[in-house]
């Protein structure tokens, strides 16, 4: 449960939730004994389990927690074998059948059986993109996991692809469980009441007066913002009430994007929210007038399902995975070139396309992905390893 240990969710976090809350107690009901969440907090300094249970439903949230305090699991993690020294069984207290892991990697230490998750093969075609400690986490370990685990879950087609090119795994021990969007959520505005009450409180509580531009995302390299930074710039001759909504925590090697950010002859149209809630996540989606997101890299892309849940057209790169997650109902850009996105989004920003055409495609499109779908997939999965 290591990436819902803290208060804000990154990408994997939010996979790790979304199945998790109703995985526990699916398996329950499927017959197996007990449940149990292991969260590394060394110390205990970080509450990590107080904030696993905030992110989990009940009845995931009232599964047994077992808590290992004398290490980090990134640390546990590092010393390879020399972590069978003290078993991963051991450090939790636990003697169960299958040990599930969301986040990349499965220790060395641990003897029974277990199923890891991929989520991209950054570390390996964009390692220059990464922060440098969990590249070297990941370019030592993962081959590794990969091998020792009995099942890999990917998030996309393309990761499985990426995971077979890069690490030589079978295809056959490789599963494909797609992020998925909770579409009772995240949902275009239901009538012009709750559009208008929306529009109240993005207008006031960012000073949106009108048309704006939404990226949501880490801010790091591979996210390619500072290409959206220059089709913004490009569009603002034709558009100069336009603004720049950037939502997203900082990541890492994110001084050059602030510095490109305000050295721009539009800095003052440029807004930073920083990490978003889920509330406000949705209400920037729901009215913004069209979502960018321009990653040269994704293993999946959730931003992009998301914002076409809440009825908001999209241009995303044509690249990794994001033309499988978008299809047709986007438009594709060049993720080299800022003139290819500021072209997309002044197709939707002049409204040179049909609505409801474009609404259609966006829910066939999005209807194909649901976290209830992706806990399937664990669900069988592990039925498969344990049998």
């Amino acid at each position: 449960m290591q990436p819902l240990a803290s208060s804000n969710l990154t990408g994997i976090g939010t996979y790790t939730k979304e199945v998790a809350r109703r995985l526990a107690p699916n398996l329950e009901k499927g017959g197996y004994a007990s449940v149990e969440l292991h969260v590394f907090d060394f110390l205990k300094r970080n509450g990590g389990a107080d904030f696993v249970r905030q992110h989990l439903d009940k009845p995931a949230s009232d599964c047994e927690m077992k808590e290992c305090h004398l290490m980090p699991l990134g640390l546990y993690n590092r010393l390879g074998k020399m972590g069978s020294i003290v078993p991963y069984e051991k450090l939790l207290k636990t003697d169960n059948d299958i040990t599930l892991f969301f986040n990349f990697l499965v220790p060395m230490g641990l003897k029974g059986k277990s199923i890891i998750t991929v989520h991209d093969m950054v570390s390996s075609r964009y390692p220059e993109m990464m922060d440098a400690r969990n590249k070297r986490l990941l370019t030592r370990c993962l081959p590794a996991s990969c091998e020792k685990a009995e099942t890999i879950m990917v998030v996309s087609e393309f990761t499985k692809q990426e995971v077979i090119d890069c690490l030589g795994v079978p295809e056959e021990k490789i599963r494909v469980a797609y992020c998925g969007v909770n579409s009772r959520i995240y949902s275009p505005c239901r009538d012009d009441r709750e559009r208008k009450s929306v529009e109240k409180r993005v207008r006031g509580k960012w000073n949106i007066p009108g048309e704006y531009i939404l990226y949501l995302g880490t801010l790091e390299p591979r996210k390619n913002v500072g290409r959206l930074v220059e089709a913004f710039e490009m569009l603002k001759k034709d558009h100069p009430d336009l603004k720049l909504v950037i939502g997203g925590g900082l990541g890492w090697k994110y001084e050059s994007l602030l510095e490109k950010i305000e050295t721009s002859p539009f800095a003052s149209d440029i807004i930073r929210t920083g990490y978003l809630s889920e509330s406000d996540k949705i209400d920037l989606y729901r009215i913004a007038d069209v979502f960018v997101f321009p990653s040269v890299y994704e293993g999946f892309g959730i931003p992009a399902l998301e914002a076409m849940a809440c009825g908001t057209p999209a241009v995303v790169s044509r690249a990794a995975s994001l033309p499988e997650v978008v299809g047709d109902a986007g438009y594709l850009a060049d993720p080299q070139d800022a003139s290819s996105f500021a072209e997309g989004i002044e197709i939707f920003l002049s409204k040179k396309y049909d609505k409801a055409t474009l609404d259609t495609k966006m829910k066939a499109q999005v209807d194909k992905f649901s976290w209830d779908a992706t806990t399937l997939s664990y669900g069988q999965a592990i039925y498969d390893v344990i049998k």
